[in-house]
């Protein structure tokens, strides 16, 4: 029998060799975590849903807009001590995934910010998508919401999606 007509089993050839035949000279270097900063939200997080907004001129919102998000919340039988809303404004270069780790969050509501600027791909605006595990819904500014009723339709179909109402 010559050397080209020996057939050995694929079981035994991967326990004869357990280790990589060639060894690897490049290794990977870990990667260094990027500390992250004390990032404040207003709400108790009870129920892990992450609210983003963006507002340069405010902490968070004006009294306005902060009661038509607690009647959107009190529509959806929660409260502000269910969810985590955190201006963006403040901290500038974090994406989605950090705001993640920061909050544990399992639901994520983005007011009128980019994708792109928290490291998402394009999305469309009330339509229920999943990034980085969690669902994700993208809406328009609140102070569009509550000047349009038809804005205001989208966002209810949307957040019924989202929390199973």
């Amino acid at each position: 029998m010559s050397l080209e007509q020996l057939q050995l089993d694929p079981y035994l050839l991967a326990q004869m060799y357990d280790q990589p035949i060639i060894p690897e000279e490049n290794r990977a270097q870990p990667a260094v975590a990027k500390a992250l900063p004390q990032v404040k939200y207003l709400g108790e997080n009870q129920k892990n849903i992450l609210l983003l907004i963006q507002n340069e001129s405010e902490a968070y919102l004006n009294e306005e807009l902060f009661n038509l998000l607690a009647n959107i919340l009190n529509a959806c039988k929660l409260g502000m001590q269910d969810v985590a809303l955190i201006n963006t404004a403040t901290y500038p270069g974090l994406t989605l995934a950090n705001y993640k780790e920061v909050t544990a969050a399992r639901q994520c509501i983005i007011f009128a910010i980019p994708p792109a600027s928290l490291g998402l791909p394009p999305m469309q605006p009330y339509l229920l998508e999943t990034h980085l595990q969690i669902p994700v819904l993208h809406s328009d500014h609140l102070q569009q919401i509550a000047t349009d009723k038809q804005l205001k339709g989208r966002l209810w179909q949307g957040l019924k999606q989202l929390f199973g109402i």
